[in-house]
């Protein structure tokens, strides 16, 4: 196993490269790792934090706490940033937003993975108050990132008075772009809606509950003969 690099910091050192080694030896209760210590200032640590873990083993939200830090303590803006990664300017202004634009709630979400950071950024251009429920609406609707980037772009030409009322029915407003399913497309998203409507009674009403999960493997089952369907025309 090659060694994990590090940084002195302090009377300690702070990792840069080898988290995923780290993880993966302290689960097996290894107590020791090999480590090459470099000498580097704190910006170019922070770099290099992302630079050598792209697409390996550190996550966005990860990613947009080193951004943020590097634009609030030191100072750069985001340009700056963009250059200093190698990146485009858009890349660390997505990111960024994942931290200051999200509530905490539903960052704490995404670093559990019960999100995707896509699913963030599209919540992220909502006001803070509205975010938790929009994504209870993803969980409940089963909502793709485009049928959410759909509801989003709706939610955003109207006022936050009108927001649950289009949480209630936000299919609604997903399918008035779409062209009207015929045959057996049709035919499936109509059982889909009704398995919903009585699970949802099922779940509220507490009533044969046993009702609930057959109900659910149903729509889920007619979903993905939908897209199937889709996939093969």
């Amino acid at each position: 196993m090659s060694p994990v690099v590090c940084v002195r910091a302090g009377d300690g050192h702070e990792l840069i490269d080898g988290f995923k080694r780290l993880r993966v030896c302290r689960k097996l209760g290894r107590e020791a790792l090999r480590a090459k210590t470099v000498q580097m200032s704190a910006r170019a640590c922070k770099a290099a934090i992302i630079q050598l873990n792209a697409g390996k083993s550190i996550t966005e939200m990860e990613e947009a706490l080193v951004i943020r830090s590097l634009h609030r303590e030191d100072g750069l803006m985001l340009t700056e940033i963009a250059v200093l990664l190698g990146r485009h300017k858009s890349w660390a202004s997505r990111r960024l937003s994942l931290i200051e634009r999200l509530s905490e709630d539903i960052q704490e979400d995404i670093r559990l993975g019960l999100f995707s950071a896509s699913v963030g950024r599209e919540l992220a251009k909502l006001p803070r108050g509205n975010q938790r429920d929009i994504a209870n609406a993803v969980i409940k609707h089963r909502l793709s990132i485009r049928e959410l980037e759909k509801l989003v772009s709706h939610l955003l030409s109207r006022p936050v008075w009108e927001y649950q009322a289009i949480l209630y029915r936000p299919w609604e407003i997903i399918e008035r772009e779409k062209p009207k399913p015929v045959g057996l497309e049709a035919k499936l998203i109509s059982f889909a809606h009704i398995c919903r409507a009585v699970s949802e009674r099922v779940r509220k009403s507490k009533i044969e509950t046993y009702l609930y999960e057959p109900l659910e493997r149903a729509i889920s089952a007619a979903q993905e003969t939908i897209i199937t369907l889709k996939a093969v025309r």
